[in-house]
C-alpha cells in the first residue's frame, strides 16, 4: 500500500474557469494547490502505481463548515496522474474510489492499493 499526504484540496467549482476565446483554464488557486502537492509528493519519494487501483482518501476540513468530500475528487486524482503515481484517473485504472472525514490528523491522506484478482 501506498499512503501520500497532500494539502486539503481544492474543490471542484474552484479549479476551472471560463475565459473568452480560450474556453475552461485552471484557475490560479488550483495550479498553486497542485504545484505543492507536486511538491509534497516528490518529497515523499512516491513509487508509481502500475495498472488497476483502489484509492482511499481521508480528509480533515480546515473549518466547520459543511463540505462535499466528493468536490475533492478532481483535484486528488488529477495530480496522482500528473505526479506519475497512476497511469489514469479513468474508471479503466480506478476501480474503487473512496472518501472518509477525519477529526484529525493530516489535511488529505491518500492510501493507493494495486488491485488484485481476488477483489473481483
Amino acid at each position: 500500500m501506498t499512503r501520500i499526504e497532500l494539502p486539503f484540496p481544492v474543490p471542484l467549482h474552484a479549479c476551472f474557469t471560463n475565459v473568452p476565446g480560450r474556453g475552461r483554464v485552471p484557475t490560479g488557486r488550483y495550479k498553486a494547490w497542485q504545484n505543492e502537492a507536486l511538491w509534497m509528493i516528490k518529497a515523499q519519494r512516491v513509487q508509481p502505481i502500475k495498472g488497476e487501483v483502489s484509492i482511499s482518501v481521508g480528509l480533515v476540513a480546515p473549518d466547520k463548515r459543511a463540505r462535499d468530500a466528493g468536490n475533492c475528487d478532481k483535484a486528488v486524482c488529477d495530480v496522482l496522474v500528473k505526479a506519475g503515481i497512476i497511469e489514469d484517473d479513468s474508471n479503466k485504472y480506478v476501480r474503487r474510489l473512496s472518501y472518509e472525514w477525519r477529526a484529525d490528523g493530516p489535511p488529505c491522506v491518500v492510501l493507493i492499493q494495486e488491485v488484485s484478482n481476488d477483489w473481483r
